[in-house]
């Protein structure tokens, strides 16, 4: 009978057209076969067998849905023997996949109901992302991205899931970022899942990002870090003070800053129009979409090889 779960055949050649489909003994105990309660419809014409369940479908929906499932059902039958997946004597074999994976993918093919998925957790989605993409079913693949995006999952997981099923995009982006933004380290845990390359490019960027000094949009500097603790112990600056070229407008942090940077002139801040500003930066997004991104985000793209639409 057909396998149409080795990793071999599905999930690692570039055209399923191009696949050897193997042909292996089911090894199941007969007597450990049993129908699911659900998804074994009688006016079915594709029985297939998953570990010991037996599921009955129609074939048009995933010849029409999977062109792997097309390619498949196009060979031609051996002369004198029965066709694969027309009876629970002979199904369709599927080794190497949980049931219960394969169920939660029939959950989207066959919906309970049209009002809300059934599928809702993490897991659950993830099951349907892996068959999904194991199969070439597009339109499945893009709802179960779609709906793992609008679930809180931590960073990571948005890393190693977007790592092992090729998501790009501004939600992949975000989780990286996350994690170089954040001032928490990595935790061991979290290095282990990543992988040593990716959890090294993070720890640089992180430092990148912490001593961009100040304005910089990551972590606080050394100059503003020393600022802040300088301005706590300092009387407010003067009404001349303030109204100074040299202001920031908090003058302990401009006076630690030039201590620190006294190698070399250091230009005071230059004022800038604040509603010509915003409208600038307003017809900037229109203009092209990744200039919404902040400037942290734009190296970590850059950094991790991201691609954003409209870069």
């Amino acid at each position: 009978m057909t396998s149409l779960g080795d990793p071999r055949y599905l999930g690692e050649l570039e055209s399923p057209t191009a696949l050897d489909y193997a042909h292996e003994t089911c090894l199941v105990p007969r007597t450990k076969v049993h129908r699911h309660q659900q998804y074994y419809f009688e006016d079915g014409n594709l029985t297939i067998l998953v570990e010991d369940t037996l599921f009955r479908v129609f074939r048009s929906t995933f010849i029409r849905h999977s062109p792997v499932f097309g390619d498949l059902f196009s060979l031609p039958e051996p002369a004198g023997q029965t066709s694969e997946g027309s009876s629970d004597d002979n199904p369709l074999y599927f080794s190497g996949i949980l049931s219960a994976d394969f169920e939660r993918l029939l959950w989207v093919i066959y919906p309970p109901s049209y009002e809300k998925h059934k599928a809702e957790t993490f897991d659950e989605w993830t099951s349907i992302l892996h068959l999904a993409t194991r199969w070439d079913f597009t339109d499945i693949r893009s709802l179960a991205i779609r709906s793992i995006q609008s679930l809180n999952i931590t960073p990571v997981d948005r890393i190693v899931l977007s790592r092992e099923y090729d998501i790009s995009g501004r939600w992949t982006l975000a989780g990286y970022t996350a994690l170089c933004d954040r001032h928490e380290p990595l935790s061991y845990a979290e290095a282990t899942r990543l992988g040593l390359e990716t959890s090294i490019r993070i720890s640089q960027l992180r430092e990148q990002l912490r001593y961009k000094g100040p304005g910089g949009g990551g972590h606080q500097s050394l100059t503003r870090t020393a600022a802040a603790r300088r301005a706590a112990t300092l009387p407010a600056p003067s009404s001349a003070a303030r109204g100074s070229r040299v202001s920031f407008g908090a003058w302990p942090t401009w006076d630690v800053a030039r201590s620190f940077l006294d190698q070399e002139t250091i230009p005071p801040p230059t004022r800038t129009n604040t509603a010509r500003s915003v409208k600038s930066a307003s017809a900037a997004k229109t203009r092209n979409p990744a200039q919404a991104l902040s400037r942290n985000a734009r190296l970590v793209a850059d950094a991790f090889g991201i691609e954003i639409a409209g870069r």
